[in-house]
C-alpha cells in the first residue's frame, strides 16, 4: 500500500450536514469527524482531515452539484485547496450519483432525487453500467434537471420505474413509481463512488457547479 492512497470525499450538496470523509482504495471508511466534535463548518472540517492524515491522501472527490448552493460552493472550494495544496488529482462527480449508490445498480434504471428546497425537486435517470457485476456503478442519462414546485412531473421521469432519494416538501413520486428505501448511507455511498476513482479534471479552470437544468426550459443558445 503506497503511503499516499487515501482519497478526500467532500459532498456539500445536500441540505443535511456536510460530509468529509477519508476513504481507503477498498472504499472503507479511514476517517471521519467525531460527532459533536468536529467544526461543523466544511471547510473547518476539511482542515482537520488534511491536519490529521495530509500525508496519506493522494486524491480529492467533491460533488459538483446540484443541491444547496452555498453547500456546492463551500464544497468546491474545499475540494480545490485541499487538492492544491496537497498537489494532487482533483475529481467532481455529480450529487445525484451518490444519491443513486445508495441502492445498488440492477438491470433497470433508476430515478435520483434531490429536494430542491420550497417543494422543488432535483432529478436524474442513471442507467446500470454495461456487464451488471458486482461494484458495478450507475451512468448518468443527460443533464441533472430542476423540477419546480408547481410542474408537473416529467414523463420521461417515468421511464424508469424506481427512485431513490427525496421528492422534496410535498411532493409524492407518481404511483406507477416505486420510492426504493435507501441499503446504505449517503456516507458509504459517497465512499464507494470515491474509491472507484473517477477521472481527475485536467486543471482547475475546469471547475464548474452544476446547479441543474429546469425542466422545460429551452436550450442554452
Amino acid at each position: 500500500m503506497s503511503e499516499r492512497d487515501w482519497i478526500l470525499a467532500i459532498d456539500g450538496s445536500q441540505r443535511s450536514e456536510p460530509l468529509v470523509i477519508l476513504v481507503l482504495p477498498s472504499g472503507d471508511l479511514a476517517w471521519s469527524p467525531a460527532a459533536g466534535l468536529a467544526d461543523p463548518w466544511l471547510i473547518g472540517v476539511t482542515r482537520q482531515a488534511l491536519e490529521a492524515h495530509r500525508d496519506r491522501i493522494g486524491q480529492v472527490v467533491a460533488t459538483r452539484g446540484p443541491g444547496s448552493y452555498m453547500g456546492v460552493r463551500g464544497g468546491l472550494a474545499a475540494a480545490t485547496g485541499a487538492s492544491q495544496a496537497l498537489r494532487c488529482p482533483l475529481a467532481l462527480v455529480g450529487s445525484l450519483e451518490v444519491v443513486g449508490r445508495q441502492i445498488d445498480p440492477g438491470e433497470e434504471s433508476v430515478l435520483a432525487l434531490a429536494d430542491a428546497g420550497r417543494g422543488g425537486s432535483f432529478g436524474q435517470i442513471l442507467d446500470p453500467a454495461p456487464g451488471g457485476q458486482p461494484g458495478s456503478r450507475w451512468l448518468p442519462r443527460g443533464a441533472t434537471e430542476l423540477l419546480s414546485r408547481d410542474a408537473p412531473w416529467p414523463a420521461w421521469w417515468s421511464q424508469a420505474k424506481r427512485a431513490v432519494g427525496f421528492p422534496g416538501e410535498g411532493r409524492e413520486v407518481p404511483s406507477a413509481t416505486i420510492l426504493a428505501p435507501p441499503s446504505r448511507e449517503r456516507r458509504e455511498a459517497l465512499a464507494w463512488i470515491a474509491s472507484s476513482r473517477p477521472t481527475p479534471i485536467p486543471g482547475y479552470d475546469h471547475i464548474r457547479a452544476d446547479y441543474a437544468e429546469p425542466v422545460g426550459a429551452r436550450p442554452w443558445s
